[in-house]
């Protein structure tokens, strides 16, 4: 789909990439292959090790639309979506990690939704959809738009979050997101951001935190909490257009000692940064600030626990506890901060088992 009166991308794709050649044509391949061509694609080249930057510049030297963007060094995720606002030249912006996919109309259908709540400026109502959104007054656009995420393989670890398809405004979109959701969907991905919104967001967390902040782990959570009460609307659909690959040399599927000390490093550095906005004018002037802010730092505070549960040692519990395994530990402290249903399978699983299954 491409419309006559396009004069500028309308949909900037991100994909930071570090290590994963096994998964990168797959993840460009859906990108170039979309029904929609009004695209952009930029590569962020975070510094791996691997033959995945090459892969992706073959990609580039077939298709115009792909960009590759060299950070300087490894930076972690966090920095390298950053990066990638910072060149994007689309209306909107969709972050893909490398090892997942798009579904083949995934950019048409979630723009339609855009342009669904277009007020265009124009008289003529047979103009393509891309161009009366071009010419729409930009305040009826939504700041981001919600879609759905399915897991392949399918698993009963892992259920697709929620997606939020209901129409919000100010203080809703981060009450909804962060403070009404027992699991809340604040994954960056499987969401489609009005570029002037990401990129004021950009600002205020480079003004807080620099250009070259390192993070990994959980740094959706935080990214999420500038994106949702910084925005002024949101929409959503339910189609699940994002599909979210299980891979075993993720870091979230590790369990070593030395990369859980990373996670949990990571973690608590996501933590500190959210009591932080406390001074944060832009943050904590949105009405469901303090809810949202309480809500998130418990759940994180409650995965740290959970990144205990393969230890091999006793974790050094007193009276009832000096009794329990380090799974049944972690797990049991981890409710301390949040009820999630998934820590009761996990509790109910050992148990039943008699200790052969830990998830």
């Amino acid at each position: 789909m491409r419309s006559d009166c396009r004069q500028s991308v309308l949909i900037s794709i991100i994909i930071p990439v570090y290590n994963v050649q096994d998964y990168i044509a797959r993840c460009l391949d859906s990108c170039i292959n979309q029904t929609f061509s009004d695209i952009e694609i930029l590569i962020v080249d975070d510094c791996g090790s691997d033959d995945s930057v090459q892969i992706a510049r073959e990609y580039a030297a077939r298709d115009s639309r792909i960009q590759i963007i060299s950070n300087p060094r490894n930076l972690g995720t966090f920095n390298a979506r950053l990066e990638g606002v910072k060149h994007a030249s689309g209306a909107y912006v969709m972050f893909v990690d490398a090892d997942d996919y798009l579904v083949s109309d995934a950019c048409e259908r979630v723009y339609a939704k855009v342009d669904a709540c277009a007020t265009p400026n124009i008289s003529e109502s047979s103009a393509p959809l891309a161009c009366k959104s071009h010419n729409a007054d930009t305040k009826s656009l939504p700041d981001i738009v919600f879609f759905g995420m399915r897991f392949e393989p399918r698993t009963f670890k892992r259920v697709s979050p929620p997606v939020i398809t209901k129409t919000l405004r100010d203080s809703e979109v981060l009450c909804e997101v962060f403070a009404h959701r027992a699991t809340p969907p604040w994954h960056v991905c499987a969401k489609l951001y009005k570029a002037s919104h990401i990129k004021r967001v950009r600002e205020v967390i480079v003004a807080r935190m620099g250009e070259d902040s390192h993070l990994t782990m959980s740094e959706d959570v935080l990214k999420s909490f500038y994106l949702c009460a910084m925005a002024r609307n949101s929409v959503g659909i339910r189609d699940k257009l994002y599909v979210y690959c299980e891979s075993s040399s993720s870091i979230t599927r590790k369990i070593d000692t030395q990369t859980r000390d990373r996670k949990i490093a990571d973690k608590q550095r996501v933590i500190s940064e959210l009591r932080g906005l406390d001074d944060a004018p832009e943050i904590a002037s949105n009405a469901c600030f303090k809810q949202a802010q309480t809500k998130a730092i418990d759940i994180l505070q409650s995965t740290i626990e959970l990144e205990y549960r393969y230890d091999t040692r006793a974790l050094g519990g007193g009276g009832i506890y000096k009794c329990l395994s380090p799974y049944l530990y972690a797990c049991i402290r981890s409710l301390r901060f949040h009820h999630k249903w998934q820590t009761y399978v996990r509790i109910f699983a050992y148990l039943a088992t008699l200790g052969r299954v830990k998830i």
